[in-house]
Formats: structure tokens, sequence, C-alpha cells
């Protein structure tokens, strides 16, 4: 007799368990509706970033708050190389954390870049720093001003000012960079829209679009308002 308010004590936990299963897909709805979540489930994400955000679940904000402490702990200590493994980790992990994309492209071209002495090694670090930014952290927070604000921020004061000993060099690069997709200052916008008029027109655009993630359209609106502008140098990006 003792045993039947432990087997009714155990029936009813499954009851609850299955109970708070069946209301998930509503209680998720709401709060899409409400918009109580961060963002909207990822699409096209790599499989590591797909599965820790999957399986883990609620958990991996907690795992991602133990090593955001660690990181700033590394960060008082100047261990800015170990930085740069725990921030990805970091990023796999709350993918829609705009603040640890900041942190890390910041170290990337702030913190590690001056430990170098040659400019071309400089560059490397100053260059993935954009790149992350630009490529991973506003492809999954699209909408996170702070993550614009601060790729524009590498371009005006890292690239554009001339903070750094190595600025020169790159502003150099940078201009390389544009001008091997289309000679002079500027694209001929004429050509490129509102649909490429020739192959050499297409495949400026599909450079524009895929490796640097900027629309031809919205760069001709920013060159006939503050411009016109010369797009080999870091201020018309910044400005962009």
């Amino acid at each position: 007799m003792k045993r039947w308010p432990s087997i009714l004590l155990l029936v009813l936990a499954v009851a609850c368990f299955w109970f708070s299963g069946v209301q998930q897909a509503r209680l998720l709805e709401l709060r899409r509706a409400h918009r109580l979540t961060p963002g909207d489930p990822l699409e096209n994400a790599p499989p590591l970033v797909a599965f820790t955000t999957v399986a883990l679940g609620g958990f991996r904000g907690v795992i991602a708050d133990i090593l955001w402490v660690r990181s700033s702990t590394l960060q008082d200590e100047g261990k800015y190389f170990e930085l740069v493994q725990l921030a990805d980790w970091i990023t796999k992990l709350e993918p829609q954390f705009p603040e640890v994309w900041a942190f890390q492209a910041w170290n990337l071209a702030y913190n590690i870049s001056v430990l170098f002495n040659t400019p071309e090694d400089r560059w490397r670090w100053v260059r993935s720093g954009i790149s992350l930014l630009r490529d991973q952290g506003l492809r999954y927070n699209p909408a996170e001003a702070q993550l614009y604000r601060e790729l524009g921020w590498l371009f005006q004061h890292k690239i554009g000012a001339d903070y750094d000993q190595a600025h020169a060099y790159y502003k150099q690069q940078w201009a390389g960079e544009m001008m091997r997709i289309f000679p002079g200052p500027r694209p001929d916008f004429a050509r490129l829209l509102p649909e490429p008029a020739d192959e050499t027109a297409a495949e400026t655009d599909l450079h524009l679009r895929r490796d640097y993630k900027l629309d031809p359209s919205v760069m001709r609106e920013v060159d006939e308002r503050y411009g016109p502008l010369d797009w080999r140098l870091p201020q018309a990006h910044a400005i962009y």
C-alpha cells in the first residue's frame, strides 16, 4: 500500500511532462507574436551553429555566459589570442548575440593586429575583423545597428584615420581590392543599374554583392546624397 503514493506521483510527473510538451508549440507561437523571442530560427546556418542552437536549447545561454565571463578575464590579462577561440565558441552558441561579434571584431582589428610589426600581418588581422562583422555577424543580426556602427568605425577609424602606424598600407590594400572590381573612383552605375548592361558589368555587380555585401543601388543613393564619393577610400564604405 505504501507504494501507491510513489506510483501516483510518478504518473503525475509523466503527465506533467507530456502536457508541457503539448503546450510548447503554442507557447513558442505566443513568444513570436509578442516579440519575446530575440530572433527567428536561423536559416541556412552552418551545421555546427544549427546543431548547438537546436540540440543545446536554453542551456547554450548558460554555457555562453560562463565563456563570456572567462573572456572578460582573458581581456584583463591581455591574452588576446586565447580570446579569438573563446569568442568563436560563444558566437557558435549564441549567433544572435551582437555584443560578442562586436567584441571579437574589435579584438582582431585592434588588440591582435598591433602585436605584429609588419604591415602585412597587421592588415590580415584588421581585414579579418571587417570580414567577421560583415560576412558573419550581420548575417545573423541584419537589424542590429550596433554592428553596422562597429563596421563603419573600423573603416573610418582603423583604416581611414592615421592613428595606426600601418594606416597607409591599409588604405593601399583596400583601394587595391576595389580597383580590381571597378576602375576609377566609383563603379559605373549607369551600366550596373537597373540591370547590368553587359558581362563586365554583371561580373562587377556579382563581386560587389557576393564578396563585399555592397548593393549597387544603395551605393548610388549614398553617392548622390553625400558625394560624389571615391569608393576606393575607406571613408565611403564607412558612410555606406
